[in-house]
């Protein structure tokens, strides 16, 4: 599947290109973090409902409505229930064993990508950590002030030869193919601007210019779960937000099908907050994995 994206985009077909990267970046959450497969969820009546709260695979069940009678006393709609099952088994395409393995070893990629390859050659002191997900970071590089904000790597390496002996096996390079820009386990650059101001993990807006001086550039914005352009964020809401505290909501539109209904349901959500809710924070911004029983302040900050 990557080397069919691969051909889609040396005959730069945009659409056939987005169309093998939705497979590819679903793949994992399709086939290893799918409930559907691991959670059976039915809706029932009175009678069938109680039925299945007597087999060993009950988990749940929750009254949806309640019986609903005529005029006369008769009824004409019983109350429905939703039960929820965990079957013994299930059916997978692939071994839950891959998608587990695809999860673990991109962070071990990663990790092999900071440690073996950043800490050896790069002079970190000239490179800041500015966010970092599952299978991205950005970088605040303080480089060159006379070339331009693309300059990447160029003005901070510290060990030429360790550099040019190992980054074309996880960098591309200049002419490179695009098998070689997008080869597996390789890191290529999405975008460069000269400013970010970063939120969270996959929250961040990509600028140019000076706040001060009004003049910034929007590069991207992205915040996950929340379309950029139906919301109108901007860069300056991620500055007050970092800055100020200042939280933004927006209204959402879903669609929920229920009892049989399908409805357009609109929601009010926080697009961008100082809330951050999936790491321990740090009273210096730093952010530390739950673990049972220790909190923030079990951490020394030096």
């Amino acid at each position: 599947m990557m080397s069919k994206r691969q051909d889609a985009i040396s005959q730069h077909n945009d659409t056939k290109s987005l169309y093998y990267k939705q497979i590819l970046n679903s793949a994992f959450g399709g086939e290893g973090q799918n409930n559907a497969k691991f959670d059976k969820i039915s809706f029932n009546n009175a009678r069938q409902a109680s039925l299945k709260q007597l087999k060993q695979d009950h988990k749940a069940t929750r009254k949806l409505s309640d019986y609903i009678y005529n005029s006369d006393g008769e009824v004409i709609e019983e109350a429905q229930y939703m039960v929820s099952e965990s079957p013994r088994q299930f059916k997978c395409n692939k071994p839950l064993q891959e998608a587990v393995f695809t999860l673990d070893n991109s962070k071990f990629w990663y990790l092999n990508f900071v440690y073996n390859f950043l800490y050896k050659c790069i002079d970190v002191d000239r490179v800041h950590f500015c966010n970092m997900d599952t299978d991205s970071m950005y970088l605040a590089i303080a480089g060159s002030q006379i070339e331009g904000y693309k300059q990447g790597l160029k003005y901070v390496i510290k060990d030429q030869l360790f550099y040019d002996l190992h980054y074309k096996e996880l960098l591309p390079w200049d002419n490179c193919t695009v098998a070689e820009e997008k080869k597996l386990m390789g890191i290529t650059t999405e975008s460069q601007g000269e400013n970010i101001a970063c939120l969270a993990p996959k929250c961040y807006s990509l600028y140019n210019g000076n706040e001060q001086n009004d003049d910034i550039v929007s590069l991207v914005n992205r915040m996950k779960g929340v379309s950029e352009k139906k919301a109108n964020l901007t860069t300056n809401d991620y500055i007050k937000c970092l800055n100020d505290g200042y939280n933004i909501n927006v209204t959402t539109n879903n669609i929920q099908m229920k009892m049989g209904i399908m409805s357009m349901i609109s929601m009010e959500k926080s697009a961008l907050t100082g809330i951050y809710n999936k790491m321990v924070v740090l009273s210096n911004g730093c952010c530390a994995p739950f673990i049972y029983g220790i909190n923030a302040d079990h951490y020394l900050i030096e």
